[in-house]
């Protein structure tokens, strides 16, 4: 049984405990949204989520450049609350 979709105050105040400072990014519940929808889809799909929440310090520069390279540019900041949305994302996955 999966739990029930979060909150959106309940995700800002992880994110904001996680991060110390207040969150307050609605595209950052969207991309929980999505993200959840994502890890639900398959195993495949789940693990490669999974796969980039393990990622060490020289995976995430690496990473980060990638983004980069797709136009998308993310501080070392932003790259990891991108990675603690997906870990959050993965709590409400089944």
């Amino acid at each position: 049984m999966s739990k029930p979709r979060p909150s959106k105050t309940k995700f800002y105040k992880y994110m904001s405990e996680k991060h110390g400072r207040k969150y307050r990014d609605e595209e950052g519940y969207m991309l929980l949204i999505e993200t959840m929808s994502k890890a639900a889809k398959d195993n495949e799909s789940y693990m490669d989520l999974v796969e980039l929440t393990l990622m060490n310090k020289t995976d995430r520069l690496i990473f980060r450049n990638n983004l980069a390279e797709q136009g998308k540019e993310y501080t070392p900041s932003q790259v990891n609350e991108y990675l603690s949305i997906i870990e959050y994302a993965l709590e409400y996955t089944p």
